[in-house]
């Protein structure tokens, strides 16, 4: 019952009926909780969400289910059979290396965490390959597994705000960076942002992105590194992946007619360079991560957009181009520009029945504005 009302947005009622049902007020704010997490769990793990017990906090940090899937499925095929899982927080990765038939040990500090991820086992019927106990990861004896996987806490206890330095994560950086020294397969999960300096020499490190969405980034240490770097992207229910050493340099030269908006995840690999290299395409500022090409190419790693005019950024003169093109409705894009988007569609002051795309940009270090439209 709870559900369904959390569903339509209707709390209130779901409150009133609990009640009139005679379920205590603090089990009946759990089951309210549980309901609505379980809701905004579907993006993440399909209609198995509804049979998962989640925290806030836990839900934010889980790995959706077809990265999990995909990862255990890479661990188990480089061999792996008995997984340490440190930092296990609900669940999600342990699940999917159990359903990928590893015998997995979760660790988790957190002990109500640690109970739902017990319970998420159970409920998955995966109990006799998926146990949990809570602890500190850094005492677990990692020499009774042929694997590990470590999602380091990067929330602050209480506040639940976002660790952005990952020397501050928990457990430690140092513990977690020094585990492939001693189980040579091992896989980190770490934040999308994570200064490429960090990188431990000889890991691979991976972005990975859902439809458009720059989810997480992962590091694939000792034996499991194949690449120095990959951006691995999920469209559509397709895996795509792209590949290289993330230290090459485009070529540079004027824009072209077909502008090319990489994947986040594929800008944050550094695999630019090799994008381009696909396209022959090239940069117009060798800083900002826009392609430029003279003929349109199928892709799943870039949006492409036809230019059809190249402006010295002049509010007035954009202004006037649009207004006689009756355009009323753009979509604005941004890399290496200092402009608001929602200030400058204010003050474009935008009326008629035609859409453009808008990117706000800079080429040779001049403020720059091309006007276009996306190429299906």
């Amino acid at each position: 019952m709870a559900r369904g009302y959390a569903q339509i947005g209707d709390v209130a009622n779901a409150a009133s009926a609990l009640r009139a049902a005679g379920v205590p007020p603090t089990l009946a704010a759990a089951a309210l909780t549980q309901a609505e997490l379980r809701h905004r769990a579907v993006g993440k793990f399909g209609s198995a969400a509804s049979g998962m017990f989640l925290t806030r906090a836990g839900l934010e940090q889980a790995t959706r289910r077809v990265v999990a899937d995909r990862r255990a499925a890479r661990l188990a095929a480089a061999g792996v059979h008995i997984l340490a899982d440190l930092g296990c927080g609900l669940g999600a990765d342990a699940l999917a290396a159990a359903r990928a038939g590893i015998r997995v040990y979760g660790v988790e500090a957190d002990p109500v965490t640690a109970a739902m991820a017990a319970a998420n086992a159970e409920a998955a019927g995966l109990a006799d390959l998926f146990t949990v106990e809570c602890g500190d990861a850094t005492a677990f004896d990692v020499s009774r597994v042929d694997g590990v996987f470590c999602d380091p806490a990067r929330r602050t206890t209480g506040t639940g705000r976002r660790i952005f330095d990952p020397r501050a994560y928990s457990p430690p950086w140092d513990f977690v960076t020094g585990l492939a020294e001693r189980v040579p397969r091992t896989v980190v999960k770490v934040a999308p942002g994570l200064d490429h300096t960090l990188i431990p020499p000889g890991a691979e490190a991976e972005w990975v992105g859902v439809d458009g969405d720059l989810v997480e980034a992962a590091l694939w240490c000792g034996d499991l590194a194949e690449v120095p770097r990959r951006a691995s992207l999920y469209r559509a229910g397709h895996r795509h992946q792209l590949t290289g050493s993330g230290a090459t340099e485009a070529p540079v030269g004027p824009p072209r007619r077909y502008l090319y908006d990489p994947d986040p995840a594929v800008v944050r690999a550094h695999l630019v360079a090799e994008l381009a290299g696909d396209l022959d395409a090239t940069l117009a500022d060798p800083s900002i991560a826009y392609l430029y090409a003279d003929h349109p190419t199928r892709t799943p790693y870039a949006r492409c957009l036809e230019i059809t005019d190249v402006l010295p950024f002049s509010l007035k003169r954009l202004r006037a181009l649009l207004r006689d093109r009756r355009v009323g409705r753009v979509e604005i894009l941004k890399r290496g520009s200092a402009l608001t988007p929602e200030q400058l569609r204010r003050d474009l002051r935008l009326a008629g029945d035609q859409a453009a795309s808008l990117v706000l940009t800079r080429i040779a270090g001049a403020p720059t504005v091309l006007v276009g439209r996306p190429v299906d």
